[in-house]
């Protein structure tokens, strides 16, 4: 278990830094009512889903705790989260999602609430090779006035017919995913790692700002045309 759990970190560092490579420069984030709202703690509520493998947004909700962590926030348990849902009848993330955010900060009481949703996720299998896609999309609410702080989107695909003349990123993702393959079926939930780090580290591009449990907080964004 401890290898299996060496390699899977291993492959979102493998994805993450193969993407800081890319020359892709998006537009710098507007952060003002980041910085307004200020959170300090972030509720995650399970994702709703457009993909139709039921396993989608439990694989996302279960890897977001550790960037936003990071990044230096308190993150509420999701799983207990989840499972304080589940034993008031709610089992969906469309049905969550909908309750009003008064009476979620009743119960919880969170600076911030994070909506996510999953628009693809999973593996589809061709002749000779196979394309794995995994996108989720974020919006980041202040639960004090419902108004929204950040938002983002982010996309992984990994197509295993690419490895002859593709760019260092897919072989290197490759053959993380074929190292692991025998403890893990799913490459899905490999890549859904990786999104999650992604799109919801502070570290990223666009993503989310320093907390206040990280030594990064309050400090300056780097525009992104300064980056070399």
């Amino acid at each position: 278990m401890r290898f299996f759990k060496l390699l899977l970190s291993l492959a979102v560092t493998t994805l993450l830094f193969a993407c800081s490579t890319s020359h892709y420069q998006p537009q710098p984030h507007d952060y003002s009512k980041f910085r307004q709202s200020d959170p300090h703690s972030i509720l995650v509520l399970l994702p709703t889903s457009s993909s139709v493998d039921t396993k989608a947004p439990y694989a996302v909700l279960a890897q977001t705790t550790q960037p936003l962590a990071e990044s230096g926030y308190y993150v509420f348990p999701v799983a207990l989260v989840n499972e304080t849902f589940k034993d008031n009848g709610l089992n969906d993330g469309a049905e969550i999602q909908a309750i009003d955010i008064n009476k979620i900060r009743q119960i919880y009481n969170p600076d911030a609430i994070l909506y996510l949703n999953v628009k693809d996720y999973g593996t589809k299998y061709k002749v000779i090779s196979s394309v794995t896609t995994v996108t989720v999309e974020a919006k980041l609410i202040d639960a004090k006035n419902g108004s929204i702080i950040w938002s983002g989107e982010k996309n992984i695909t990994i197509d295993s017919s690419n490895n002859s003349n593709n760019d260092i990123f897919s072989l290197m993702v490759n053959a993380v995913i074929t190292q692991i393959s025998n403890k893990v079926s799913d490459k899905a939930y490999i890549i859904a790692g990786a999104v999650d780090t992604g799109l919801l580290s502070a570290e990223e591009t666009n993503g989310i700002l320093f907390g206040p449990y990280n030594p990064g907080y309050k400090k300056p964004v780097i525009p992104v045309e300064s980056v070399n």
